[in-house]
């Protein structure tokens, strides 16, 4: 399933805004989840992002804009699930530190292979209190639909995205499947020294231009 989101996530990073929006408040999960992507848009389309002499500064800019989008910090504690609270805060900051360049390694250096595909919004479901809310869209391939959806929460007075959907199957049941069984037969320390290995092997791999 990791490799759907491996093309998939990056792609939509770029295009929430190709669906024609509602009426958007810009103080709604949705209205940020498009301004966030409005943004990593206007750096694609700059022709610094082309320019090898500018490209570096440019794919900087990039990952800043989806680090603001994405609450990481939510990613970690909740892919790890409830054997967080045997992490001690210095491996907490460690695993979370490593876990976000392996998504970092592992997506944001495929953004390249955006084709200009398209995503249709198709509802909103929020929490009784207003404070979560998963985005529903169907993601236009070249070949395939595929359903996805954000599943967004308020931090610090704003909305971030926490997990993402795909096909019915969420990112962080994903990973956490996997920690699980590393953390079942090891201790937190395997487990950050095994992300932080996976992400330095991403790393060297060779970016597609």
């Amino acid at each position: 399933m990791l490799h759907c989101y491996k093309w998939i996530l990056p792609t939509l990073f770029v295009c929430l805004l190709a669906a024609t929006p509602a009426k958007a408040d810009p103080g709604t999960a949705r209205a940020a989840a498009e301004q966030g992507a409005q943004t990593i848009l206007g750096l694609l389309n700059d022709p610094a992002f082309k320019n090898p002499t500018t490209h570096a500064a440019q794919r900087q800019k990039i990952e800043d804009a989806i680090l603001e989008l994405f609450d990481f910090e939510e990613f970690s504690t909740r892919t790890v699930g409830p054997q967080w609270r045997q992490f001690t805060p210095d491996q907490k900051k460690r695993f979370q530190t490593a876990f976000t360049d392996l998504l970092r390694n592992t997506y944001i250096d495929t953004l390249d292979s955006y084709n200009g595909e398209q995503i249709q919004f198709t509802g909103e479901v929020s929490s009784n209190n207003g404070t979560r809310v998963e985005i529903q869209m169907n993601f236009l391939g070249q070949n395939k639909t595929y359903p996805v959806a954000f599943r967004m929460l308020v931090k610090n007075d704003r909305w971030v995205v926490y997990d993402v959907i795909i096909e019915g199957i969420s990112m962080i049941k994903n990973y956490r499947d996997q920690f699980r069984d590393i953390l079942g037969k090891g201790n937190p320390e395997e487990l950050i020294k095994r992300v932080q290995a996976k992400a330095q092997e991403q790393m060297a791999k060779p970016k597609a231009r």
